[in-house]
C-alpha cells in the first residue's frame, strides 16, 4: 500500500512520455520505480535486479485509450501481473489504488490486508483484485517477515540490525507487514 501514490510533478508527466510510444516505455518504467522507491507497486516487494517488471494497467478497460496515462501505470513484479484478473468488471465498484484514503479504508492485520469497516466494497474489491491476500503472496510474505524477526533476533543489537536492513534493499521487502508485525520504519531506512 506504501508505493501506490501518484505525484504531481512526475517526470512521465513533465516529458509526455506515452505507453503508445515503445521507445517511451523503458523510461516509463524507469521513472515508476523510481517513484515507487524501488518497490513493486502491488506487493512491495524490492525489485532486484533480475526480476521482470512490467508497467501495469490497473483498469484493463482502458488500456490502449487517450484515457490510459500515467495515473493508470504502476511498476509490478510480472509474475503480479499476470496473476492479476485479466477483467476488472467482476471486480467493481473498486477503490481506486492512489486513493488518499486508501490506508483509512484497508488495514493490514494478521498477516492479511483487510477493509478497516465491514461493507466497504470498493476497499475488498481492490484488496481481491490485486490480490494482496493470494496464498502465494502471504506466504512470501511472511517468510520474509520470519527471516527478518529471525535477523533482528541474531544480530541483538538495533544499530546493527538496523544497519543490516539499510545494506540491501531487499531486507525491506512487503514493507507494510514490516511495519505492522516488526516495527520497522521502512522509509526512515531508504533514506
Amino acid at each position: 500500500m506504501k508505493y501506490l501514490q501518484k505525484i504531481d510533478d512526475s517526470e512521465i508527466v513533465e516529458e509526455e512520455w506515452t505507453y503508445d510510444r515503445a521507445s517511451d516505455r523503458p523510461k516509463i518504467r524507469l521513472a515508476l520505480l523510481g517513484e515507487q522507491r524501488g518497490f513493486c507497486a502491488y506487493s512491495e516487494r524490492y525489485v532486484s535486479k533480475t526480476d521482470a517488471v512490467d508497467i501495469e494497467h490497473f483498469d484493463p478497460r482502458i488500456k490502449g485509450t487517450t484515457n490510459d496515462n500515467y495515473r493508470n501505470w504502476y511498476a509490478v513484479l510480472h509474475w503480479l501481473n499476470i496473476h492479476k484478473p485479466k477483467f476488472i468488471e467482476p471486480h467493481l465498484p473498486i477503490l481506486p489504488p492512489s486513493a488518499a484514503d486508501l490506508s483509512e479504508r484497508i488495514t493490514y492485520e494478521d498477516g492479511l490486508f483487510q477493509i478497516v469497516e465491514e461493507g466497504d466494497t470498493e476497499a475488498q474489491n481492490l484488496i481481491n483484485f490485486l490480490g494482496w491476500n493470494k496464498p502465494e503472496v502471504v506466504e512470501d510474505r511472511q517468510k520474509h517477515v520470519q527471516r527478518v524477526q529471525f535477523m533482528q533476533e541474531m544480530l541483538g543489537d538495533e544499530e546493527l540490525f538496523l544497519n543490516q536492513l539499510r545494506s540491501d534493499k531487499m531486507n525491506l521487502s512487503f514493507a507494510t507487514a514490516l511495519e505492522v508485525e516488526l516495527g520497522i520504519d521502512v522509509d526512515a531506512l531508504l533514506t
